[in-house]
């Protein structure tokens, strides 16, 4: 080796390439990145989920205690057609989580689950993560077709998934209790070349 080479390499490897920088992640958005839910997670998911205002529009029961919470991440670890994320900012703050489930492959498709903490609401982290979950789907599971169930009392989740190129596909009419009421459940798909970037 020629002198000094050592220490070219060695400087070299500790500099990024600038094409490394033009390379995103495919689990990072404009503001936020997917990572995997960790265990030191689960405090705060279950916290942030057990909001009122949260947990009205999922389908799942809250509140649970911790140990319920680690319980779904077990599952969701363990089951092979879903694949769940944390939703931190860019900073490294969570703010939520997300999901595909029911991932076919036979079809090439899967359901959407997504949730944001009361706290982040309203400054587009749903939407980002919403287009980069649909994004990853796409681009690297080679999803055709994503779909989701959204109530209609909820129109800021109806708004982001809009953003993003999800069409209503149908109702279900009165088919959830909400609130002491029938609402109807909207059901939204979108299909790989109609994801709408930022």
């Amino acid at each position: 080796m020629v002198k000094g080479s050592r220490r070219i390499l060695q400087v070299m490897a500790e500099l990024p390439h600038p094409d490394f920088e033009m390379v995103r992640s495919p689990f990072q958005g404009e503001q936020i990145r997917l990572r995997a839910i960790g265990e030191q997670d689960l405090p705060a998911i279950n916290q942030m989920i057990w909001d009122r205002e949260v947990s009205r529009h999922l389908s799942v029961i809250w509140p649970e205690p911790v140990t319920g919470t680690r319980a779904w991440w077990e599952r969701q670890r363990s089951d092979p057609s879903t694949a769940s994320f944390a939703i931190e900012t860019l900073a490294a703050e969570l703010v939520g989580a997300c999901s595909l489930e029911g991932i076919q492959a036979s079809t090439r498709s899967a359901g959407l689950g997504i949730w944001i903490g009361r706290a982040y609401w309203d400054r587009g982290y749903g939407t980002d993560a919403v287009r980069t979950l649909c994004r990853f789907g796409f681009n690297e599971m080679h999803l055709q077709r994503i779909g989701l169930a959204v109530y209609e009392t909820n129109p800021r989740g109806v708004r982001a998934y809009e953003k993003v190129g999800f069409k209503e596909e149908g109702r279900r009419r009165r088919a959830h209790f909400l609130d002491g009421r029938y609402v109807d459940v909207i059901v939204m798909g979108l299909l790989a070349e109609d994801l709408l970037e930022a």
